[in-house]
């Protein structure tokens, strides 16, 4: 199941990167939560698809030309550990920015149902190996 949800991971990323949204929101469950790290958006924790697509809005209204890089993604039970970087520049400074995030990714009948972002690696490095 582990490499499954990698996958799934995966196309996830590529379709956000290729700017197709539907492909990406179809793999969240209907009922997902993403928890923020206060990092780029407010703390704060988005409900359901609706409050995805609000989320990837709010990132939208200040920065253009964003991209997500994956440094490693590994399975772990039902849930993947992901290291990327998103890069990109304000809309109005024109700054190129660089951020990297971890995400615990947690899955339940081959959708995803929560993410949680961190500002630093320890949760993937509590996580140990990959199964």
């Amino acid at each position: 199941m582990s490499q499954e949800n990698v996958g799934i991971m995966r196309s996830a990323i590529d379709a956000w990167n290729r700017g197709d949204r539907a492909e990406a929101l179809a793999a969240y469950a209907p009922e997902v939560e993403w928890h923020t790290s206060g990092e780029f958006v407010d703390e704060r924790v988005y409900r359901g698809r609706a409050g995805l697509e609000r989320l990837w809005a709010e990132l939208e209204e200040d920065l253009e030309e964003l991209s997500i890089l994956v440094s490693e993604i590994r399975g772990v039970g039902d849930k993947v550990l992901v290291d990327m970087t998103f890069t990109g520049r304000g809309k109005r400074s024109k700054a190129r920015f660089e951020q990297s995030f971890w995400y615990t990714v947690t899955f339940r009948d081959g959708l995803i149902v929560r993410v949680k972002s961190h500002a630093d690696p320890t949760p993937l490095e509590a996580a140990g190996p990959p199964e």
